[in-house]
């Protein structure tokens, strides 16, 4: 999942300073896991601009598994709004970065191509996963995956130096030179790697990564 925190809601008027009439629009998906953009935090955002003095033409909720980011389902939205769309001085987004992105450019590329100022009241995270309270970072999405040699375990993520060859030498009594109170990735995939039979792959030199894969803007076509 996506994780996202709620900007400070300070934060969030400045970024509408001058603009009256405002659109917010949630999401069903991450948001709504992250209580950053449910049906609660749409409404509890629209309390906060009308009391700001802010007049809201439409608090969109999106309902639980419709995902704001996947273009399909946010079309059908921005449509049933779309009044509201073409009215505003300013859409607040209750989503991550790419379901604002994802809005942003239906509003762009429809018929009447609207440019309006679209602004996040999130901060995004990236890739977590757990739950359902506790999320921690997983994957860093870098376009080639390779946690089948290490038992599971990705050292890009785990690892704070990113180490594909094994711990550094900072490393004291299996924790992190960087945090003390952090376990070091490597001590882990080596006692699973043990667990697993399988330690003497260990010893085989893992060459670089291609981060061409990582460049971006990356994107993928599904036929």
């Amino acid at each position: 999942m996506i994780g996202q925190k709620k900007k400070p809601t300070d934060e969030i008027i400045a970024g509408l300073e001058g603009k009256q009439k405002i659109v917010i629009m949630g999401c069903g998906g991450c948001a709504k896991t992250f209580k950053t953009g449910g049906d609660a935090e749409v409404r509890e955002m629209e309390k906060t601009l009308a009391e700001k003095g802010k007049t809201v033409l439409a608090a969109i909720q999106v309902p639980y598994g419709e995902f704001t980011c996947y273009a399909p389902q946010s079309i059908k939205r921005v449509a049933q709004n779309m009044k509201a769309f073409e009215e505003c001085d300013a859409i607040l987004m209750l989503s991550c970065g790419d379901g604002l992105q994802v809005v942003n450019e239906i509003l762009l590329e429809g018929e009447k191509k609207l440019i309006k100022p679209i602004m996040p009241a999130n901060d995004t995270i990236g890739l977590m996963g757990g739950g359902p309270e506790l999320f921690k970072e997983k994957c860093q999405q870098c376009g080639e995956c390779i946690v089948g040699m290490f038992a599971g375990i990705c050292p890009l993520s785990q690892c704070a130096k990113g180490l594909l060859n094994g711990p550094c030498g900072g490393y004291k009594k299996d924790k992190c030179e960087t945090d003390p109170e952090r376990d070091c990735a490597w001590v882990k995939i080596y006692k699973r790697m043990e667990e697993a039979g399988l330690a003497g792959k260990l010893e085989e030199i893992i060459p670089p990564k291609d981060w061409k894969k990582r460049s971006r803007p990356r994107s993928v076509t599904v036929k």
